[in-house]
């Protein structure tokens, strides 16, 4: 790691994306925070969640298809103005209206998640473009490092801004951090490889496939490798049980510890220190062991963050939670991350990113769907469906992880 902070470019990644983080993660603790408080409050954020989902299913196909097909460098600055340009409208919008209705709050939580998906697809296959494979381990680890630390400083912010600072105000610095990391990504020396140089406009045109047929591209690449693709998939779903579980966080402090905000920016703090431990030991951890062993064994530890949930429900077992849910979720992505990007040929990264993000909006859409059961039986009742699913997925990595073990000695290849 220290040799990979001395380059410039991962420093100013770093830097950058650490400025996102802050920005959008203090806007994530406070919408759902006021959204929840609001009469029928519960309904809406399930269903800004709902539609936010369709969209993006809609939308990122086409996205996926673009980043593979054009500088992935200019896909992460267009989506950095994207979120300083929506977020400030949004904030004038708010001042001087006097206030946010909650139409006006699922907005803001559309915007915020549409700025996260742009930013996260285009950052996989531009980092994997311009560092080398030898990297990949200690990068992921980093910037599963810098993504929690910047959660951490979030959670503290928000639960104090949501109280003192008008939303207004909070939306400003949301969009001031993305105008910051807008101009220090813009910095970073970048050359386009994956694009073919010199050729002509018209033939290029007519070799391209149509979006969909670029996904089902990806999907037949996977689809040659159904082992390989199910040991994906399976380790996927900690980080779509957390995404679900946004949802249900600030529902299981204000309904079912009747806590205040100060609880809930407390378990956001807990879950990034949790998630910072997993970045810093990971890299070490999977030079040890293989990808096979890590992943499990931080499946598993996610399971018990949620198994407390359900069963103890006091601050400080939501605080332990937290910090099991921050470990296992950051410990599985690092090193699921860092096989992907050993495993995954760049000229066709965007849409496999793109196919996994499909796959995680429509489990997201179908589990907050579900989460309409908090609202007979409360919050404890969705993380009892979370804790179901990811006994399934860490049963589909155990019976599947033996693809990434090394070949037979005989030399045949193993199938995958």
């Amino acid at each position: 790691m220290k040799t990979l902070l001395r380059d410039p470019r991962a420093r100013r990644l770093l830097i950058a994306n650490t400025l996102g983080s802050i920005g959008s993660g203090v806007t994530i603790f406070s919408v759902p925070w006021l959204l929840v408080h609001q009469p029928g409050g519960n309904a809406a954020f399930r269903w800004i969640t709902i539609v936010t989902t369709a969209v993006l299913f809609a939308f990122m196909p086409l996205y996926g298809t673009w980043v593979d097909r054009h500088s992935r460098k200019t896909a992460l600055l267009i989506g950095e103005l994207w979120g300083f340009a929506a977020i400030i409208t949004l904030a004038a919008v708010g001042y001087f209206l006097g206030g946010f209705s909650t139409a006006a709050l699922m907005a803001i939580y559309f915007c915020g998640m549409l700025y996260y998906t742009l930013h996260y697809t285009a950052k996989f296959a531009f980092v994997q473009q311009i560092f080398d494979r030898s990297q990949y381990q200690s990068l992921t680890g980093l910037m599963e490092i810098q993504g929690q630390t910047a959660m951490m400083v979030a959670g503290g912010l928000g639960g104090w801004l949501v109280d003192h600072v008008p939303l207004w105000g909070i939306l400003v610095f949301d969009a001031a951090t993305y105008l910051a990391s807008f101009l220090i990504l813009r910095t970073i020396p970048y050359v386009a490889t994956h694009l073919a140089p010199h050729a002509p406009s018209s033939a290029a045109s007519a070799s391209r496939p149509t979006v969909w047929a670029s996904i089902v591209e990806a999907w037949q690449w996977l689809r040659a490798r159904p082992r390989l693709a199910i040991f994906l998939t399976c380790s996927l779903l900690p980080f779509v049980a957390v995404m679900s579980g946004n949802y249900l966080f600030p529902i299981y402090v204000a309904q079912t510890l009747h806590a205040k905000a100060g609880l809930f920016a407390g378990g956001e703090i807990v879950f990034a220190a949790g998630s910072v431990l997993a970045g810093l030991l990971l890299p070490r951890l999977l030079a040890q062991h293989s990808a096979s062993t890590t992943i499990p064994g931080t499946m598993f530890a996610f399971l018990c963050g949620l198994v407390v949930l359900v069963v103890f429900r006091s601050p400080v077992a939501y605080l332990a939670a937290a910090a099991l849910c921050g470990f296992g979720n950051a410990g599985c992505r690092v090193a699921r991350s860092a096989l992907m990007l050993n495993l995954v040929s760049n000229s066709v990264m965007g849409r496999i990113s793109v196919f996994y993000n499909l796959l995680d909006r429509i489990l997201r859409t179908i589990l907050v769907s579900a989460m309409a059961i908090t609202d007979v039986y409360g919050a404890p009742a969705g993380y009892g469906l979370l804790t179901a699913m990811i006994i399934l997925a860490i049963a589909g990595v155990l019976a599947t992880r033996n693809v990434l073990l090394p070949p037979p000695a005989n030399g045949a290849p193993a199938k995958i």
